[in-house]
């Protein structure tokens, strides 16, 4: 093979990868960071350009830029499963036709949890609205519906529940993990937080390891070596990067036009497996929410499901998308998803 076979390869077949790639920016870039195969500054300044098109011409110029090894390394990376799902145009196309470098070590290929049975599982939605001493939480009936429609649609059964305290949130929870079965289970709990957690109508706090605890491994046999995914709307801390017009889930400090759904909780994933607690904002920070159109995070979590689950893609994967998507919006004020995954396998939702 000649020296420049990888950089020829890029340079040849350029104009597929602008087309192909410019669909998911944000998630080559990322990934080509997580890879090392840029520098972090590059990363931060590639991020930075609007344009779709030109943030990948950019990207696949600074990659050319760093030689032969960087654009091999680059093509191996697009031969990976996840992106040959979120691509699916690079599949057998000539970029990526030839085999591997005789140096490369093989990859053992992940395996996925089984999804067989029909519902897949329960999905549990606890929609907290009306407060006894707090601010409405206008809008989350709009992230209560996308949530019932996307997980229906993926097979789940799900479970509505409204305005509930924390003791009642407690409870529960705790009956569900004594008679929860199947494949997978989803809680999503919409509410006001604070440090300590998410709060309950009547202001009391549940944390959430409390939240977590009736469905690990020692509490739920039946979900023992299962996925299981917690999906929280709520603030982290009072934070705001830069002040702009909108509401948080939290005690209320004034008049905005949307709601933060506020909190500085800290929680760490357990030594149990099979866990995915994803959240709707970083350490300390306020998390957004229209009272027209819904939390900037639940939206974009169900947009980038009802997008990506039929092609396949992997969940973790699907919330880097929700992370690009939620970071870029605002204009003074910034929101920043956070997943904490304790996942063995590779879990793959496709609609039923």
């Amino acid at each position: 093979m000649g020296e420049k076979e990888s950089f020829n390869r890029i340079l040849q077949n350029k104009t597929f990868l602008l087309e192909t790639l410019s669909e998911e920016p944000d998630i080559i870039l990322q990934h080509v960071q997580q890879a090392k195969l840029i520098t972090q500054r590059d990363y931060k300044n590639l991020s930075d350009i609007r344009k779709r098109e030109e943030k990948v011409i950019n990207l696949l110029d600074k990659l050319m830029g760093r030689g032969e090894e960087t654009c091999r390394q680059f093509i191996d990376l697009l031969r990976k499963d996840f992106m040959l799902e979120m691509f699916p145009k690079l599949k057998d196309h000539a970029v990526i036709a030839f085999p591997a470098m005789p140096h490369t070590s093989p990859v053992q290929k992940v395996s996925q949890y089984k999804m067989e049975q029909n519902p897949r599982g329960i999905c549990v939605i606890i929609n907290n609205v009306d407060f006894a001493t707090m601010d409405e939480r206008r809008g989350s009936d709009e992230d209560q519906k996308c949530l019932a429609e996307v997980f229906n649609w993926l097979g789940f059964k799900v479970e509505e529940h409204r305005n509930k305290t924390a003791a009642e949130m407690k409870n529960l929870l705790k009956d569900v993990g004594k008679t929860v079965d199947g494949d997978c289970f989803v809680c999503c709990i919409l509410s006001h937080g604070i440090k300590e957690g998410v709060c309950g109508t009547d202001g009391a706090v549940i944390s959430v390891d409390e939240i977590r605890e009736p469905f690990n491994g020692n509490n739920c046999q039946r979900l023992a070596s299962k996925p299981k995914l917690f999906f929280i709307q709520a603030c982290r801390g009072k934070r705001n990067q830069q002040r702009v017009r909108v509401q948080a889930d939290a005690p209320d400090d004034g008049e905005s036009e949307t709601e933060e759904d506020g909190g500085d909780f800290d929680i760490t994933i357990p030594a149990d497996t099979d866990f995915l607690i994803a959240r709707s904002t970083t350490d300390g920070h306020l998390s957004y929410r229209s009272p027209e159109e819904g939390s900037w995070f639940i939206q974009s979590l169900c947009r980038n499901l009802k997008k990506h689950c039929p092609m396949g893609v992997d969940i973790p994967t699907i919330l880097i998308s929700v992370n690009n998507e939620v970071s870029s919006q605002g204009i003074r004020s910034k929101q920043m998803p956070i997943q904490e995954v304790a996942m063995r396998k590779k879990l793959v939702l496709l609609p039923v």
